[in-house]
């Protein structure tokens, strides 16, 4: 998702291209009267607890439903950085990359032990004719889901697992509810599929990319990834709307 500490890197992550994107398109709208405020914050959820990567982390962080209507939610007590340019963005990446919380297992020496969440507030407003819009942006870095028989966790390992499998499986349930049209979608059964709600179920739009591996040793584990896959792209979110504000 962030790609290597090297800003001019080839093989940068998602987040610097995207950012890349966002100040070019914001550049580019200048001439029709368009500026643009953007404001960042990075979040893991570790063990079924928010963490902010780029903050003090001495405050419990909460996730507040603020408009049941439109799913829109509020994190309490992070950091939110305004950022200008991608050198903002890749110092912003460098600190949060230093707090992610990985470790060792035997499928992986560097295994992501939480999601992360990287949140971007677009604000813009036009000085011609006094219209405002925003919108939020949302890269998340999921886990993956662990056969503990295979990475060989115990202990904490264990746990880690665990509630990473837990949360994988309620975002499978939110997609299948959302895929039925139920009445109930069960957001709040894991802070994942809470903090995501909008994105998933709101005035969103949503992309998805599952990572498989090649080797025949772990086919079972690819056709599980494309299964899931196939679930989410039957999943119909409606069309897109502007925020006016």
């Amino acid at each position: 998702m962030q790609g290597p500490t090297d800003p001019s890197s080839e093989h940068r992550g998602i987040i610097p291209r995207s950012m890349e994107q966002i100040f070019e398109t914001g550049d580019k709208m200048l001439v029709d009267g368009w500026e643009y405020k953007f404001t960042a914050s990075f979040l893991e959820i570790y063990n079924e607890t928010l963490h902010d990567l780029i903050g003090s982390g001495s405050e419990k962080i909460e996730i507040k439903l603020v408009n049941e209507k439109t799913r829109d939610v509020e994190v309490t007590n992070v950091k939110n950085v305004q950022v200008r340019n991608t050198y903002d963005v890749h110092q912003l990446l460098l600190k949060a990359n230093k707090n992610r919380s990985v470790a060792a297992t035997k499928c992986n020496e560097r295994s992501s032990r939480s999601h992360s969440v990287f949140r971007l507030k677009i604000e813009g407003t036009n000085t011609r004719n006094g219209e405002g819009v925003v919108g939020n942006l949302n890269l998340v870095d999921l886990a993956g889901s662990e056969r503990v028989a295979h990475s060989g966790s115990t202990g904490q390992r264990l746990k880690e697992a665990q509630a990473i499998n837990n949360s994988l499986a309620e975002l499978g349930n939110v997609i299948m509810a959302l895929n039925e049209r139920k009445p109930h979608v069960p957001y709040r059964n894991s802070k994942l599929t809470y903090l995501l709600c909008n994105s998933l179920g709101g005035n969103s739009k949503t992309l998805m990319f599952v990572n498989v591996n090649p080797l025949e040793k772990h086919l079972s584990e690819t056709i599980n990834s494309l299964r899931f896959a196939t679930k989410v792209n039957r999943t119909d979110l409606g069309t897109a709307k502007k925020n006016k504000c």
